[in-house]
Order: structure tokens, then C-alpha cells, then sequence
């Protein structure tokens, strides 16, 4: 599948990554209360894949290709969009992270940001991030971009901030601890609904507003909503897997700690095999919907790409 098109995925990567990366710095560059932003700007550019953002970015650039936009134009339109996700995604890890939380010591190689700025510094972060994301969403997107289109994008990322997102899925999350010994179809079913909010509503999002904002027609838009559903589930399962394969030195963060505060995960589930099966299954049928999404294979080769290195990284 997409098979004959020379494509860098490390050199695409690093371009998109650049690209966010700049413009992360240009919106975070205020300094009162000074050590507010060093806090925002601790988690937001230290470090991070950007896997969200570039999502965004390569759906954005899908999409124009049958919208008839460019994709340097597609980029430009999508950018704060894909700047605003990595802010929420920040805000996420910062409040993971939290003695009320996961309470973790590292994170990306380093303290954790409760670690160096205080417990209180750090919540205030988080909340300044998740308004800012909005903020910068509403207020730097092109004025290319349909109004339509923005106002439905827009709300969506509300929605997948909050209680029918990332919010309720660290309180289901957190409500599974304790629960690993729970029947396989009980726990198929528990971790779906976990997984689609903590993990998989952010990602999904990043596919679909990148796509969105571009003027995907509606049967592209669904093919993308499932691949970023696909997406998710598999950045998750990877994470659980790595949670119990993984070290410091490559994970940059603490492993094994699921499994020491009794968390309900795909690997306490169905094992390390079982795990890996599933991530085999989801791999081929997002693969399958790129093929089918109309697609011409160079534009869909980022995205078969981003899904392949969700599945198989090793960090």
C-alpha cells in the first residue's frame, strides 16, 4: 500500500516539527508574570515529538490537495490550529503529572513541571494553556479560512478539552485503578472508552481540524475522524507497552508505573502478545482507510507514515 513514492518521513518530520516549534516560541514570548510563562514555556518547548501538530498539519495538507489549495497554503492556514493543540497537549502532561494526579519526577528527560516551578505554578500553567489555545485558534487563524469552518473547529476543540474529552478521561482513567483483574471483554470495553477520551480525542481532533479547516468534503472527513480514532487507540496501546518495555533513558519519563499503582491497561489486559496483536490490527485498517479515502499515494504517505511511527516507536 503506497507503495513507489520516495517519501523522508524523518525529513518531513523535522520540517513540520521546526515549523511548530517557531511558532510555539513567537506565541509563548511574553513575560508577565514572568514566572507564569517560564512555566508555559518550560512544557510547551521542552522537548516533545509534536506527533499532534503534525498531524494537523499533514491532514491540512491532505485535504487542500482536493481543495484546490496549496500546501504551503494549507500549512499556513492550519498552523495556529496545530499551535493550539500542542498547548493543550502540554496543559494535559503538566496536569498528569501533579501529586493529585499521576504524581510524577520526570517528564521528557527532565523534572516534571510541578518539580520546578511548585504545585500551584504549575496548575496555573496548565489553565492559562488550555485558554490560550483557544485564544490563539480564534485570533490567528487566516482569514482565508471559511468562518464556518473555524466556528465548527472551534467548538470541537472545547469539546475535546473538557468533560467529553481529556477531562473525563483522566477521571474514568483514574476511577480504573485497581481494577486490572477485571474479565478481558469488561476491560476491552473500559479501556476503549478511557483511551478515546485521555489519548485518542486529542488526536483525533488534530486530523480532523487540519482537514477541517481546509474544506475536507464530509466523506474525507470521516474517513479521518475513524484514522484519528485509530490513531489514538494505538498511540495508547504503544504507551502501555512501553510503560513495561520501555527505561528512563528512552522514555524520558518514570516506567512501570502503571502497573505499580494498579492501573487498568491493554497490557494488564491481554498481555504484552495481546497488546501487540491489536496494534497490528489497527495498523492495517488505518492503512486501509488512507487507501480508500481517495487520496492520491504521495499525499497520503505522511499520514500512513505518522501511523506506522505511533505504532512501532520506541519512546
Amino acid at each position: 500500500m503506497f507503495t513507489g513514492v520516495a517519501f523522508d518521513f524523518q525529513q518531513y518530520l523535522g520540517q513540520k516539527r521546526s515549523r511548530i516549534q517557531a511558532e510555539l516560541e513567537r506565541l509563548l514570548a511574553d513575560n508577565d508574570p514572568e514566572i507564569l510563562w517560564e512555566s508555559m514555556r518550560y512544557s510547551v518547548l521542552g522537548g516533545g515529538k509534536r506527533i499532534r501538530g503534525v498531524l494537523c498539519l499533514a491532514a491540512a495538507e491532505a485535504a487542500a490537495s482536493k481543495s484546490g489549495i496549496s500546501a504551503d497554503e494549507a500549512v499556513l492556514l492550519a498552523l495556529p490550529c496545530a499551535s493550539a493543540i500542542e498547548m493543550i497537549h502540554a496543559m494535559s502532561l503538566i496536569h498528569d503529572d501533579l501529586p493529585c494526579m499521576d504524581n510524577d519526577d520526570l517528564r521528557r528527560g527532565r523534572p516534571t513541571n510541578h518539580k520546578v516551578f511548585g504545585e500551584a505554578t504549575a496548575l496555573l500553567a496548565g489553565d492559562a494553556l488550555l485558554v490560550m489555545a483557544s485564544e490563539v485558534l480564534m485570533s490567528r487563524t487566516p482569514e482565508q479560512v471559511e468562518k464556518s469552518y473555524l466556528i465548527d473547529v472551534a467548538l470541537e476543540l472545547v469539546r475535546t478539552s473538557g468533560a467529553r474529552g481529556l477531562v473525563g478521561g483522566q477521571v474514568a482513567d483514574m476511577a480504573s485503578t485497581g481494577l486490572m483483574d477485571m474479565p478481558p471483554s469488561v476491560a476491552a470495553e473500559k479501556l476503549s472508552m478511557i483511551h478515546e477520551r485521555k489519548t485518542g480525542a486529542l488526536i483525533r481532533f488534530s486530523v480532523w481540524s487540519g482537514a477541517r479547516l481546509c474544506g475536507a468534503d464530509q466523506d474525507l472527513l470521516k474517513a479521518f475522524k475513524r484514522y484519528g480514532e485509530i490513531l489514538g487507540l494505538s498511540f495508547q496501546i504503544a504507551d502501555d507497552l512501553l510503560d513495561v518495555t520501555g527505561s528512563v533513558e528512552s522514555l524520558g519519563k518514570t516506567p512501570g508505573k502503571d502497573q505499580a499503582a494498579g492501573k487498568l491497561t491493554w497490557v494488564s489486559a491481554y498481555g504484552v502478545e495481546g497488546a501487540r496483536a491489536k496494534l497490528s490490527d489497527l495498523e492495517q485498517e488505518g492503512k486501509s482507510i488512507l487507501h480508500h479515502a481517495g487520496l492520491s499515494s504521495e499525499t497520503a504517505a505522511p499520514l500512513a507514515a505518522l501511523l506506522e511511527y505511533s505504532i512501532h516507536r520506541q519512546n
